[in-house]
């Protein structure tokens, strides 16, 4: 269905109901990936820190995330960004981010990819 419902011909024979529900047109909603390198590895209390805090940052911006895991001790994690509720983070939103990030003593390395489609993909 996501390749039939994404054809710019196929979306213009749908009504509004039916763009929404497939979350396609208007109410696409984008999402990115966050990668990030520490200088050190980070386990237990230290990662602890940081991740409660970039909730607290990206939560203040309306975002949500998931990931900032993985096999501890990391020496880098991804993460997933999306908008809290309906919408699109904005490329301002990814490089608050990255900024915030990067003035974190213990980050070595952060980078925001390209916005694409939370439903369908990188499409």
């Amino acid at each position: 269905m996501a390749k039939q419902a994404t054809s710019k011909s196929r979306i213009r024979q749908l009504n509004q109901r039916q763009r929404k529900k497939l979350h396609l047109a208007e109410f696409q909603q984008l999402m990115f990936k966050l990668s990030v390198g520490f200088h050190t590895p980070q386990e237990g209390a230290a990662h602890d820190t940081l991740v409660n805090a970039f909730i607290d940052m990206i939560m203040a911006r309306g975002l949500n995330m998931a990931g900032m895991g993985g096999q501890f001790p990391l020496a880098s994690t991804e993460a997933w960004i999306v908008k809290t509720g309906h919408g699109s983070p904005t490329v301002e939103d990814q490089q608050a981010l990255v900024d915030w990030l990067l003035a974190r003593p213990e980050v070595s390395s952060a980078r925001a990819d390209a916005l694409y489609d939370s439903w369908y993909g990188h499409h």
